[in-house]
């Protein structure tokens, strides 16, 4: 017999509080902010951070987005991409397929 472990994909709330140690703080407005988009170089991916920025760019004022690309799904970034998404006030990564 075959036994599967489900993970639930949510943030346990046993956790550090978001900005001590665990999930960042949400800023209260994404006004003048600078994004950081990181294509993971998964198929599709790409269409959804480029549709997110659209779409955020009608929704708020002042943005300036970082582009980046990890080289494949499986590898981590190259240091200098790290650095670059590092001076961004947050950083939105997508998964495709």
């Amino acid at each position: 017999m075959t036994t599967f472990r489900v993970f639930r994909p949510t943030p346990d709330p046993d956790a550090a509080p978001r900005g001590e140690g665990g999930l960042s703080r949400r800023p209260e407005s994404l006004d003048g902010k600078r994004i950081g988009l990181l294509w993971n170089a998964k198929v599709n991916a790409d269409i959804y951070l480029h549709r997110l920025e659209e779409l955020l760019s009608t929704q708020y004022r002042g943005l300036e987005f970082v582009h980046a690309a990890k080289p494949t799904a499986s590898k981590p970034m190259e240091p200098e991409v790290l650095d670059e998404m590092r001076t961004c006030d947050l950083v939105v990564t997508a998964f495709g397929d």
